[in-house]
């Protein structure tokens, strides 16, 4: 028992210490803290203040000048088919005769017979169909000859009355000529049909696939090959809405085409006509250039255009380090910075070309931070032009 209160003792002796540890600890941080502060206030009170007065910023400037100036575009583009045509018979049977030019790649000419389709039974359907034309015209005769008979008696018998139209037989001969007529067409029919059974084009085309061979059986309609006219090619380009109007490209406009490792200087082309909308995904605008017909280049042929324009006189020619931001520069107007929008022409061989603007006192060329709008400046190298 003796042990139990000589170590509870020792134990609350030894938590007095810790606890008067620390308060003295606490003590020491508070009055550091104070001194601290003190001394940060002391050395405020006699460094130099923040002036409320905003310093000049040095600068140097440009002034712009009115130039002469050839805008120069290039767009890739790519040879297309205005339409790729199927290969298609228009009537059924069995293929008897085939043009060695009836494989991919081939030109065949306009009017050249491609392909044969065994004309037998078209041959016996004009046979017949020419039986029926002669057929209703025999009978049409034969009742017009018998209304003519009945038209004398009636006239004999009652001369002074109109012959009804049961007499001359009027029903009876309009049907026949009705059935004339259509056995006429039917021969037209089946002298186009025959004609079908060989196959030809009224264009000049390049085979893009054939799947037709000598004893096949084809059907009307069916698809056996592809094909695209030599004078329906054109190249297809995209190009910004805005460059579109900075170049002024419309249908008529003269470029010049490139053909993907071509080593001349390229050949003139015109353009067509220009995309009715933009696409959903890149909003750019397709310009179409109609290529000749004795052209060798294929669909899926890479071109560069190059499509210029010359702006005489009506841009104002920078260096290319006026410029602030993607479309704004710095002037300095009544001592001051200011920024302004420009319209961006071109930019080519770090020089800027801009439509016309304010330009104040100057251009700045130097590098400023955005946020010093309205800065007083003071310019240490003034350029007298911007070339």
């Amino acid at each position: 028992m003796k042990r139990v209160i000589e170590a509870f003792h020792v134990k609350r002796k030894s938590e007095r210490t810790a606890g008067f540890l620390q308060i003295l600890l606490v003590i020491l941080v508070i009055g550091g803290t104070i001194g601290i502060t003190r001394l940060i206030r002391h050395n405020a009170a006699s460094g130099p203040g923040i002036s409320g007065i905003l310093e000049n910023v040095v600068v140097d400037t440009v002034t712009p000048k009115r130039t002469n100036h050839t805008l120069a575009r290039t767009l890739t583009g790519e040879v297309e088919a205005r339409a790729s045509v199927s290969i298609a018979p228009q009537v059924s049977g069995r293929i008897t005769e085939l043009s060695p030019n009836m494989a991919p790649g081939k030109v065949v000419r306009a009017g050249e017979t491609l392909f044969r389709i065994d004309p037998t039974d078209y041959e016996l359907a004009l046979k017949q169909a020419e039986a029926q034309v002669a057929s209703a015209e025999a009978e049409l005769l034969q009742t017009e000859a018998t209304a003519d008979n009945y038209i004398k008696d009636w006239r004999r018998v009652f001369p002074n009355e109109p012959t009804p139209a049961l007499v001359a037989k009027e029903p009876q001969v309009k049907a026949l000529q009705a059935k004339l007529l259509s056995a006429t067409a039917m021969v037209e029919q089946a002298k186009l049909n025959l004609a079908r059974t060989a196959y030809s084009l009224s264009y000049d085309a390049r085979i893009t696939e054939s799947r037709i061979e000598r004893g096949q059986q084809v059907s009307a309609a069916g698809q056996y090959g592809s094909l695209y006219a030599l004078d329906g090619l054109r190249i297809r380009a995209s190009i910004t809405p805005h460059e579109l109007s900075l170049l002024g490209l419309n249908q008529g406009t003269q470029v010049t085409i490139v053909p993907d490792r071509a080593t001349d200087g390229g050949m003139p082309a015109t353009i067509t006509s220009i995309g009715g909308d933009l696409s959903g995904t890149t909003r750019l605008q397709n310009i179409f250039i109609e290529l000749p017909r004795d052209t060798a280049l294929v669909p899926g042929t890479f071109a560069t255009i190059k499509a210029t324009k010359a702006v005489d006189g009506d841009v104002f020619e920078l260096p290319a380090s006026a410029l602030a931001t993607t479309n704004t520069v710095w002037t300095v107007a009544n001592g001051k910075l200011k920024r302004v929008t420009v319209d961006i022409v071109d930019i080519k061989a770090g020089q800027l070309f801009t439509r016309p603007f304010d330009a104040g006192e100057g251009v700045v060329t130097t590098e400023v931070p955005t946020s010093f709008i309205n800065r007083p400046v003071k310019v240490r190298r003034r350029a007298g032009d911007a070339s």
